[in-house]
């Protein structure tokens, strides 16, 4: 009995230890037995439109071509979306250059910083791509789909035997997302005007994790997410162009 006693107390000794010393072992705990992880992703998850402003959408729109010196809808734009600052831009082609129009926030965000692999794990994917379709009968109030999964998205995909990649990825209104990026009933007005106007094929999307273009990093483990490097390089070279706002 009294070996038992001693037992117990030994272990709840031990165990108290453990706990208030946790700030300092579980970093190597950590490091030794969790597997690596890209950065965490954690914006802000807003539940509410953006200010809608007192000027219709499609007249705002006009506002901000003007400012940028538009006097005709451009031939084709480019949208870039950042993930860490939960941010959409949009540039215009003007004269052969790309020129900044204007910003739209994510109304909601969801995953963390990488790429998107399959279904499920509620990714906004990472990458370079195209505008399949508008759709103007979306539950969403209006949406876009993005050409998700592209070529990279597929290759990596088989190297890692997974079958299911997910889909149905889109630029959306409302506040809600799962993998998707909403902009909010007003912003995503917007944004789908101009996309009529402009066609979808002269469209192009940039769905980067940080912004490049200011130095921004994203750590991961260099020996597990290789192929992570290809890409954020190509992101990286493709935002080059797209530097002046204003």
């Amino acid at each position: 009995m009294k070996a038992l006693f001693y037992t117990l107390f030994v272990l709840s000794i031990v165990a108290l230890a453990l706990f208030l010393t946790k700030e300092y072992w579980y970093k190597y705990y950590q490091k030794c037995f969790e597997p690596p992880k890209i950065s965490k992703f954690e914006p802000k998850i807003i539940l509410q439109e953006p200010k809608v402003s007192e000027v219709s959408s499609e007249r705002k729109l006009k506002h901000s071509l003007a400012d940028s010196d538009f006097i005709i809808y451009p031939k084709r734009i480019t949208l870039i979306a950042i993930k860490n600052s939960a941010m959409l831009e949009v540039w215009g082609e003007k004269q052969g250059k790309m020129v900044y129009i204007a910003s739209f926030p994510f109304s909601a965000c969801s995953g963390r910083l990488g790429p998107k692999l399959q279904h499920g794990d509620h990714q906004i994917p990472e990458g370079i791509y195209a505008i399949e379709y508008l759709n103007p009968n979306s539950q969403f109030h209006l949406s876009m789909k993005i050409s998700y999964p592209n070529s990279f998205d597929k290759k990596i995909a088989k190297m890692y035997g997974i079958a299911n990649m997910g889909g149905d990825i889109m630029i959306h209104g409302g506040c809600e997302t799962s993998g998707c990026i909403p902009l909010g009933d007003y912003n995503i007005e917007q944004l789908y005007f101009l996309a009529q106007k402009v066609g979808i094929k002269n469209i192009k999307v940039i769905i980067a994790p940080v912004d490049f273009r200011e130095g921004g990093i994203v750590k991961y483990d260099r020996q597990k997410f290789f192929w992570l490097d290809e890409l954020y390089e190509k992101l990286r070279e493709e935002l080059k162009i797209y530097k002046q706002k204003g």
